[in-house]
């Protein structure tokens, strides 16, 4: 099985979650990867940081995206996936945030189940298999 980690579940690896390490501990056959999109929402926050916090949590994001998965580029089969849950999700008035369209388009590109804590979200994505089991 495939999974692809959202941002929130990124933050809660790089905040030392158990829950999060064990349940990949337990699942070393699949796949897991993420979005360039879930990195550049990490890298925002890092950019957030004091002056002094960013080349330490730079490191330790780096270290944590080389260690187990890859970060998927973004690409035109994820550009026209996009554009059409934008589509349906605005005819239905049930838009989510424009990154999030981003990462659910990557997940059902790639394809993988997504793990996030914002299902709420998510779940208005057709198609999108959800993992909020955190």
């Amino acid at each position: 099985m495939s999974y692809l980690l959202d941002t929130s579940t990124i933050i809660d690896l790089l905040r030392g979650n158990q829950a999060i390490k064990d349940f990949i501990a337990s699942h070393l056959e699949d796949i897991f990867v993420t979005s360039c999109i879930c990195e550049a929402e990490i890298a925002e926050g890092i950019y957030r940081e004091k002056e002094e916090n960013i080349k330490m949590r730079k490191t330790q994001l780096k270290q944590l995206f080389s260690s187990f998965y890859q970060v998927l580029p973004f690409d035109s089969k994820q550009a026209d996936i996009a554009g059409r849950i934008r589509a349906e999700l605005g005819k239905e008035g049930r838009l989510i945030d424009d990154l999030d369209i981003l990462i659910a388009a990557a997940c059902l590109s790639f394809p993988a189940t997504i793990i996030t804590k914002n299902a709420k979200h998510f779940s208005r994505v057709k198609n999108l298999q959800i993992c909020d089991c955190f």
